[in-house]
């Protein structure tokens, strides 16, 4: 069975098992499993619900096999090409196009609360989420099997929560890293955090580049 198929039959038991997602769950994953197969690097980004009041049900897997918008999917696509390209100049990257959306269709995506919400995340109900849905988060992370886990969770509790062994150290450059299994992980900010996208790329090079996570 494909990732893609392991990963469908998740979200029908998640949906299942939690019925207030019923028309409002928006599924995530491997972007492309054939794009996805063939890079060095495995990345998975992990952010925490969508910006969405509304909550209707949707697919990023969908959305993002087509277009690159708005600027949370840009910085996603900008800090997974410099991982996968040992970080070049930030502007050999088009600024829009056919090169992002090749990125994008070469990485895995996913939020931990699977209905849309507010622009701001309440950490509290968050970590309820994560407590509740703990085991269904950890089979989609074990699926995707990343090499890289970039989290913008906001907070290291919610780590905790998921990876109760975790032991975070610095990276040197006021971001934590650490390692659970294969994955190396970084504590780095939520995509949409309004940086200069070059200093965010830059500072995730440094980050990526540092001695303690090449030594995790």
């Amino acid at each position: 069975m494909s990732k893609t198929d392991q990963l469908e039959s998740l979200f029908t038991r998640w949906v299942n098992a939690f019925p207030s997602y019923n028309g409002k769950f928006k599924k995530d994953g491997i972007i492309d499993e054939s794009y996805y197969d063939r890079q060095k690097i495995k990345l998975l980004f992990i952010a925490k619900e969508a910006n969405d009041p509304s909550q209707t049900e949707g697919d990023y897997r969908d959305w993002w096999h087509e277009e690159v918008k708005y600027s949370f999917s840009h910085r996603i696509c900008e800090w997974a090409y410099g991982i996968m390209n040992n970080f070049p100049p930030i502007n050999s990257l088009d600024s829009c196009g056919q090169q992002r959306i090749e990125v994008m269709k070469s990485i895995a995506f996913m939020n931990l609360k699977k209905s849309g919400g507010a622009a701001t995340v309440d950490h509290d109900k968050l970590g309820k989420v994560v407590d509740e849905e703990r085991s269904y988060i950890l089979e989609e992370i074990g699926i995707i099997s990343p090499d890289i886990l970039i989290g913008g969770v906001g907070s290291q509790a919610i780590w905790l929560k998921l990876f109760q062994n975790i032991a975070f150290k610095r990276s040197g450059f006021d971001i934590d890293v650490a390692r659970v299994g294969k994955t190396k992980i970084i504590d780095y900010y939520h995509p949409s955090y309004r940086v200069p996208r070059a200093m965010s790329y830059a500072h995730l090079s440094r980050i990526v580049g540092s001695q303690p996570f090449r030594d995790l």
